[in-house]
């Protein structure tokens, strides 16, 4: 399971220092900064009914307990993450702050992390976090000898786990509960620009429980990413598999021990995606695998595009797509310059520089068509479309059929609420077309069309504060339901717990060769 694990790292939001401004202003001017994005906000935003009913919020009543701390900052870091609370209240893993050139000045504080890993326990219904791997290096460190696999997180830094989760939530991006649960238990061993410097000492301080025994504390240090290796406990196994091909998008694994079986483990939607399908499918079409099964691991799957490409290749019923639409707002008409430059250059790139099937005609018909005419119509959503028309036009029903040469066995995917965005997409359209058994745990539940980035500025000004996105577009299941914060059911919801973690892995296949076997 780790070796995503390792690689992950929130998004940082301090990477880069830019010369400070003078002063951050009057509290006149942070209180007309705070109208200005709500404003904007209430505009431009794609607002998800199922996900704010799901957190109980409504817009824009949610913004309002974060206008007084436009209005107290004193710092320049203070109006900043009291603007990244203020965009993290709309729950959009998607949408982040990230510093300016020439706008507030942020610490840059590089990412460092504790020689431990944590792991929220999906069995419990309260935050429930345990050691899920431990680093090499507490061999070396005071203390660390002691610290074992599934030891309970009694206390972060001096405070319950209660008290610092509600500390610092406001801090972290997620669409739905699963999916901040997770990430955020992964993050708890870092120390970056996610939080404030005030949530940060020199030492990482811990209170564990075992399982049995009696809890203590100890205190780790923050080293550099590169020098702490983890032991890879609880980590993705495939017994009976072996790899034999390994692409940027995923690893392709095909049975040593006879049977009609062939594994996926997915990285992500990336640019090679195409290339890397044609070749799996034509190795499998020489090696006579096209009529296996397929066992797909998306548990540490990544976003990215063209999905729907690689389904038609992993399986053999036609099945519908995802829709999108736009949310139509003051920045429409430069949403759709933006769009068609980058389409006029992509001619001229490769094929794995743009994220459709095609050269991006369909969506630039759409766009300067049905979108235009629902600008001038005052419509507040265009029409929906198959997403992005990135596989088909705007006219299209949205059915899509196998390719020519795909694999003709049962499918099993996993799951689970690390992911999201075209990840959720995919869930979706195996979901709503029933091209699998799913098993695990839902995907972290967010999938937007489009968002759009802009540097805010000073009202009244040129001055630039902060870059600051909105989500501006729906994606729409196959079944027709909102995707954003609300993730796509699994068959067969096997929970990540503190229980299991060590075994994980050999429960989801054991209980797909059991499925594939009975099919």
């Amino acid at each position: 399971m780790m070796k995503k694990l390792l690689s992950f790292t929130p998004a940082l939001l301090g990477l880069l220092s830019f010369p400070a401004l003078a002063d951050i202003k009057t509290e006149a001017d942070r209180e007309a900064l705070f109208e200005d994005i709500v404003a904007k906000t209430m505009m431009r935003e794609a607002w998800s009914p199922v996900k704010n009913e799901k957190y109980g919020v409504t817009y824009p009543d949610a913004f309002e307990p974060f206008r007084q701390k436009f209005i107290d900052a004193k710092t320049d870091e203070e109006l900043y993450y009291a603007i990244t609370m203020l965009s993290n209240a709309r729950h959009d893993r998607h949408l982040k702050v990230t510093p300016a050139e020439g706008g507030l000045a942020i610490d840059p504080r590089p990412m460092q992390i504790a020689p431990v890993q944590f792991m929220h326990d999906f069995s419990q219904d309260e935050p429930t976090f345990f050691v899920f791997d431990v680093a090499t290096a507490l061999a070396n460190i005071d203390g660390g000898k002691k610290i074992q696999p599934g030891e309970l997180v009694v206390e972060i830094n001096g405070h319950s786990v209660a008290e610092y989760l509600e500390k610092t939530r406001p801090y972290h991006r997620a669409s739905t509960e699963a999916g901040f649960l997770m990430r955020y238990a992964m993050s708890l061993n870092e120390k970056s620009s996610t939080l404030p410097a005030e949530f940060y000492a020199d030492e990482l301080t811990l209170t564990l429980k075992p399982k049995r025994g009696r809890k203590y504390s100890v205190s780790l240090p923050y080293l550099d990413s590169e020098d702490v290796s983890f032991r890879g406990i609880g980590a993705q196994r495939y017994d009976g598999f072996e790899k034999v091909l390994d692409f940027e998008s995923f690893d392709f694994y095909r049975s040593t021990d006879g049977a009609n079986q062939v594994l996926f483990d997915w990285y992500g939607f990336r640019d090679d995606i195409v290339h890397a399908m044609d070749e799996v499918v034509s190795y499998a079409k020489r090696e006579n695998l096209l009529d296996h099964d397929v066992i797909w691991d998306g548990t540490f799957s990544r976003g990215g595009g063209r999905g729907a490409y690689a389904i038609q290749r992993l399986q053999p019923k036609p099945f519908k797509t995802t829709f999108g639409n736009l949310r139509i707002s003051d920045i429409t008409d430069d949403f759709i310059a933006e769009r068609k430059s980058f389409f006029d250059q992509a001619k001229t790139m490769s094929d794995g520089s743009v994220e459709l099937i095609d050269d991006g005609s369909w969506l630039i018909e759409w766009l300067l068509g049905d979108v235009t005419k629902g600008m001038e119509a005052g419509q507040a959503y265009t029409n929906n479309v198959p997403f992005k028309s990135a596989h088909a036009p705007e006219y299209s029903d949205g059915i899509l059929y196998p390719a020519a040469d795909h694999f003709t066995g049962d499918m099993v995917c996993w799951l689970s609420p690390r992911g999201g965005s075209h990840l959720d997409q995919f869930a979706s359209i195996v979901a709503d077309n029933d091209l699998c058994t799913i098993l695990g745990m839902p995907a972290g539940g967010y999938s937007n069309t489009w968002e759009w980035t802009e540097t805010l500025k000073w009202p009244g000004t040129s001055e630039p504060v902060v870059n600051y996105m909105w989500s501006i577009g729906h994606t729409i299941a196959p079944k027709g339901h909102i995707v954003e914060g609300d993730p796509s059911p699994v068959d067969e919801y096997i929970p990540l717990t503190r229980d299991n973690f060590e075994t994980y892995y050999d429960i989801l296949m054991d209980r797909s060769i059991e499925i594939l076997s009975n099919d």
